[in-house]
């Protein structure tokens, strides 16, 4: 019988502490459960916006902070459409993202095709914008483009609601 090199229980040791680190990192939850996020940050174009994109002003939900890219590999995140930071104009989830996405010293990042600046946003402002998706400018919207229902909304507004 062939017995392991000794070399291997470092690399065994290092593998479960990388494990142990992601499932903090990336939350411990259940594979079909959404992902707890904390983290908010308004998208501003940082290069030259095409007909009325300026009005539709991203909002960037993630688990984890975006300075600290260092500390994560591809990770999901949610992005809300919204119109003037008023309402909310489209959801899409599971947006996949890299470090590779995020400049923090110009503190760019990059969401699917294109380059924003980010700021980031309180929770309270983030509940506002959840707990209020029609908002208060009045904007015509077509069947595809309806406030999403607070069902949809909530396991968003449960991981805000746990921030502030």
């Amino acid at each position: 019988m062939r017995t392991r090199p000794k070399t291997i229980a470092p690399v065994l040791v290092v593998l479960a502490a990388s494990a142990s680190l992601l499932g903090q990192t990336q939350g411990s939850r259940p594979p079909s459960a959404p992902p707890a996020y904390r983290h908010a940050y308004y998208l501003f174009l940082a290069q030259p916006s095409e007909s009325c994109e300026p009005c539709y002003i991203p909002l960037l939900l993630t688990s984890m902070r975006l300075d600290d890219r260092a500390q994560y590999t591809r990770f999901e995140a949610c992005v809300v459409t919204t119109y003037e930071r008023d309402s909310i104009w489209r959801i899409e989830r599971a947006v996949p993202m890299s470090p590779s996405d995020v400049t923090p010293a110009s503190r760019q990042v990059r969401v699917k095709e294109r380059t924003y600046r980010y700021q980031e946003v309180t929770a309270s402002e983030v509940l506002r914008l959840l707990e209020n998706p029609e908002g208060t400018i009045p904007i015509h919207r077509t069947i595809e483009m309806r406030v999403p229902s607070s069902d949809e909304l909530a396991d968003l507004i449960a991981s805000f609601r746990a921030v502030k």
